[in-house]
């Protein structure tokens, strides 16, 4: 019998909210997406800059009301359909890379750091990662072969990330400015911890289908 059809208590609470906090990362990246494709305009026009740091904010902030949800019917229930350490981990992870895309805007407007060749192949792949990492989770109590499928496809973008991450960190070290360096390997390093973060879920999620599904 699968976890879902038991006689859990409001098995879906968990279910939705899983699926909502990954949905308001998708989204939250894109922005980030978004912002490597606007380019220097995006770092030096005030109106665009207030517009960015707003959205990627608001979003931010949504996701955290999400997972404070989540972790109010964690605290408030006895018995959980999924392995308790498992919803928290996934929860906290995905809030990772929320968290990292935000400060990645953040932290390029007040260094003044262009989007870069890198930076865009870079975040071009962490959407993907966290698009599959979405439809794993979507996935995990309806089809678990196309969960598995989209969980192996993250793991696949989270090794094409650390490849170019190294990539722009050799062209970086090449360069003479070195607060231009400090303050781009800054940048790069929440990229490279997202990355480690859906390689992370992806695991977590992984180990829900063998355990649990």
């Amino acid at each position: 019998m699968k976890v879902w059809d038991s006689m859990f208590k409001r098995p879906d609470v968990f279910q939705n909210l899983l699926k909502a906090q990954t949905k308001k990362t998708v989204e939250g990246v894109n922005v980030l997406n978004e912002f490597m494709g606007i380019g220097e305009d995006a770092v030096n026009n005030d109106i665009l800059r207030h517009n960015l740091k707003i959205s990627i904010k608001n979003i931010e902030s949504e996701g955290d009301n999400i997972r404070r949800d989540l972790l109010n019917e964690l605290n408030k229930s006895l018995i959980t359909p999924l392995d308790r350490q498992d919803i928290y981990t996934l929860s906290n992870n995905i809030d990772n890379i929320l968290d990292y895309s935000y400060n990645t805007i953040e932290e390029m407007i007040i260094y003044k750091i262009y989007p870069n060749f890198y930076l865009k192949k870079m975040i071009e792949k962490v959407a993907r990662g966290v698009n599959h990492i979405s439809y794993a989770v979507d996935n995990l109590f309806t089809d678990k072969n196309l969960a598995n499928s989209n969980l192996v496809s993250a793991k696949v973008v989270e090794n094409e990330i650390e490849e170019t991450y190294h990539e722009a960190l050799a062209d970086l070290f090449m360069q003479d400015d070195f607060h231009y360096i400090f303050k781009m390997r800054e940048v790069y390093r929440h990229i490279s911890n997202s990355a480690d973060k859906i390689s992370e879920a992806a695991d977590i999620v992984a180990n829900i289908i063998i355990k649990e599904v």
